[in-house]
Parts: structure tokens; C-alpha cells; sequence
């Protein structure tokens, strides 16, 4: 009875929730994360319910069921826009139009209650690592150095740190797809002598919004658009960004703050963005970025959307390709070349500039048809820009910093697979 009673107690607080992002799960991710009743949570360690959102690709299953068995129970899943596994059983569903949040506090309510049970492993129950307990002295190999390491990978040969030189232990392991601190998809295999990056290389890329990274990036209208919702679309799009930023840099009411934003703008809001930069501000977001962290060039930075003419190239472009956009009056930014700073700054630019194309628009819209580029659009160039370059030498929270600096496009088009660091 007591225990009863201390469930239903917390059933009622916020539902711990780790999500799994597949393909096209993001954006409604950002949105769902602005709930009062979910916590989404950074370790399925601390969550009750894995929410699965979007399509996971065939490679990334595997990697779902190591996910899924790190929860604690009570645990269940719910799959938010896609097929369930054919090996759940009697799978939870909801639509990608609909929000699962109240089907996700109902579900944590019978959790914690007893009314749904609690999910099984989903992979077999074995031992993560056969060799261990074998060997002389319990360590997996023969004699106290190891010897023969029953397929576990051994510290030695020490290599030189890249950044001072020291002869220290490396350890290769994989990260992604379901990282939160990463682009949902990616896959990295990175060497590390303790947080300093030695080696890195694509194991998969992530995904692309809305379509798969070799598709093009540009879409053909269906029906006659508004200018105006373009331009919210892009000034959403941007501010995500910079929330995913201002995760990476632990200011997560900040992060909050970004996306409500988003909403508000999509919704068709009229927002000044001015107070939200004095808030990044005061809380420290520019100041926490290293200075001179991930330097691009200014050719590379405009290729890839960065900081130097993007805007002026995509104020040409329009005048040029959109009849409606021909008669707007707005201002062109030229930044150079810059570094992850430089890119966060550009990203509160383009929105601000959207927002004022978006209100000087009017009633101006784009004939069905027409060709228009997507919010996360991008002219990058083939694989000779290469993520994996510019990770080397970076510590651990840097090299997030310098990722997350770049929208999903970007790092589809700098993370091609079979491109590894020497």
C-alpha cells in the first residue's frame, strides 16, 4: 500500500524521457522538449521511457537495443513517427502528427503504479566482455601486463599527444547516433589520449531534415508560398542551432529560450530578438566559447553556409530567382571567415534578417513551382571540406563546440564515409 501510494506520488512529477532522434524526429523533438510535464534527460541511465523519434536507419538498430537495455526499470518504450521493432511485442505508437505527451505521462503513471509492465532486454543476455575473469590474475590475458588479451584492446604501445608531445595510453571507441551532444545519425570513431582527440573518422552521417544527405538540397514548391513563412521557417531554423549550441555549453534555460522562440516564430509571432542577445550575453554564451576555436576560411565559410556572404550571396540569389523578393529592402551582412563564435553570432544575424524580410514581405509569396531553398539549404562543395580535419588536437568539449557549430547540411557534406584522419 505504501509503496503504491509513494508511486502515484511520483507519477506526478515531470517524465524522464531519453530520446532516440532517427530521421525527421528532430524539429518535433525541439518542440516536445518545451513541455512542463517531460524532462528530457542527456543518459538513458536517467530516463524511464525511451521515446524513439523518426525512422532509425537499419545500421542504427543495433545501437537502439544497447540504448533501450541501459535504461533502468521500470521502462518502456514509445515510437513517435515509425515502425516499432518487430520484436516488441506489443509496440506503443503514436503518430508523427500528433504529440505523445499525454501518452507518455500516461504511460509513466502505469509504470510506476504497476499497470505496465516493465520491458525485457531486447539484446541477448550475455556477458559484455567473455574475457573477463581469465588470465592469472582475473585481467583477461596472460601474466599481469596481458599478453594475449582475449580480444581486448590493450593500452600499449603509448603514442605522443598530439598537443604537448607526451607518450600516454589511447582509446578508440565509437560515438553516435543517438548522442544527444551530436548531429542525430552521426556516427564517430575517435582515438582520444584522455580528452584530447588524436584521430577521428565517419562511421555514418547524420541526417539530413526532411530528406537523405545525397539528395539536393533544394525543393520545388508545391503550392504558392508565402514569403513570410519561408523566411519564419528560416529564423526558426537558425535559432535551433543555437540552441543545440547553448546545450553544448550546459545553459540549457537559455536553450529553452531558443526554441520557444522558434515556436513562437513559426507560429507567426512577431518577435524582436534583442533582448534574447542580451540574455546570451549576460549569461556568458559568447564568452564561453573559446576564441579562435574550429577557424574556417572565408571561401570554406561561405560554401558551407557559414559566416562570410552567406547572406549576401542568398540576398543575390533571391532578388535574382524570386520575383517577390525583388522589391524587399534589406541589409547584407560580410562577415570574413571566422571561428565557432563567429558562427553562433551568424546564426542570431540570419535569423534577425529573416525576421525582416519576413515582415517587410507582406503578402508577397513564391508561385507554385518555383524553385526555393530549404531553411538548412547549402551550396557545400564535395567531400574535400572534411570534419574529421578539424577535430585532431581539439579536447573533448571543444571538438562538441566546433560540431555543433555547423547545421545538419554542413556536417553531411564534411563527414562523407571513407574519409578518415591519418
Amino acid at each position: 500500500m505504501a509503496m503504491s501510494l509513494l508511486g502515484r506520488f511520483a507519477a506526478r512529477a515531470p517524465v524522464p524521457v531519453f530520446p532516440a532522434v532517427g530521421r525527421d524526429g528532430e524539429v518535433r523533438l525541439d518542440v516536445l522538449s518545451l513541455a512542463p510535464a517531460l524532462r528530457v534527460v542527456d543518459s538513458p541511465r536517467h530516463a524511464s521511457i525511451l521515446l524513439v523519434s523518426g525512422d532509425i536507419r537499419t545500421a542504427d538498430r543495433d545501437s537502439l537495443a544497447r540504448v533501450h537495455d541501459q535504461l533502468a526499470h521500470p521502462r518502456a518504450t514509445l515510437w513517435w513517427g515509425t515502425q516499432p521493432r518487430a520484436d516488441t511485442g506489443a509496440a506503443l505508437t503514436v503518430a508523427a502528427a500528433e504529440s505523445p505527451e499525454t501518452a507518455l505521462r500516461d504511460l509513466y503513471r502505469r509504470l510506476l503504479t504497476g499497470g505496465h509492465t516493465s520491458e525485457t532486454h531486447w539484446l541477448a543476455d550475455e556477458p559484455p566482455n567473455p574475457w573477463r575473469g581469465r588470465g592469472d590474475h582475473g585481467q583477461g590475458g596472460e601474466g599481469m601486463m596481458g599478453g594475449v588479451p582475449y580480444g581486448r584492446m590493450m593500452p600499449m604501445p603509448p603514442t605522443p599527444d598530439l598537443r604537448d608531445g607526451l607518450a600516454l595510453d589511447v582509446y578508440t571507441a565509437q560515438f553516435g547516433p543517438f548522442l544527444p551532444q551530436l548531429p542525430p545519425g552521426l556516427v564517430l570513431e575517435i582515438t582520444l589520449q584522455g580528452d584530447v582527440i588524436q584521430s577521428a573518422a565517419v562511421v555514418r552521417p547524420p541526417f539530413l531534415p526532411g530528406r537523405d544527405a545525397s539528395a539536393p538540397f533544394d525543393r520545388v514548391l508545391h503550392e504558392a508560398t508565402p514569403v513570410a513563412a519561408i523566411e519564419r521557417a528560416r529564423a526558426a531554423h537558425h535559432l535551433r542551432c543555437v540552441a543545440r549550441l547553448l546545450g553544448i555549453l550546459q545553459l540549457a534555460p537559455q536553450a529553452a529560450r531558443c526554441r520557444r522562440t522558434a515556436l513562437k516564430i513559426e507560429r507567426g509571432g512577431s518577435i524582436d530578438l534583442a533582448p534574447l542577445r542580451k540574455t546570451l550575453r549576460r549569461a556568458g554564451a559568447f564568452a564561453a566559447i573559446p576564441a579562435g576555436l574550429g577557424p574556417i576560411d572565408a571561401a570554406w565559410a561561405a560554401e558551407l553556409g557559414g559566416p562570410a556572404a552567406r547572406a549576401a550571396d542568398q540576398a543575390r540569389d533571391r532578388r535574382e530567382t524570386a520575383p517577390a523578393y525583388r522589391n524587399l529592402d534589406f541589409r547584407t551582412l560580410c562577415q570574413s571567415g571566422g571561428d565557432v563564435r563567429a558562427r553562433f553570432t551568424q546564426w542570431l544575424d540570419e535569423a534577425e534578417q529573416a525576421l525582416a524580410l519576413a515582415r517587410a514581405a507582406g503578402d508577397a509569396a513564391i508561385e507554385k513551382g518555383a524553385p526555393v531553398e530549404t531553411p538548412w539549404g547549402h551550396r557545400a562543395p564535395p567531400s574535400v571540406y572534411r570534419l574529421t580535419d578539424m577535430l585532431p588536437g581539439l579536447e573533448w568539449g571543444e571538438a562538441l563546440l566546433t560540431i555543433a557549430s555547423f547545421d545538419a547540411a554542413a556536417v553531411c557534406r564534411m563527414a562523407p564515409l571513407g574519409i578518415e584522419n591519418p
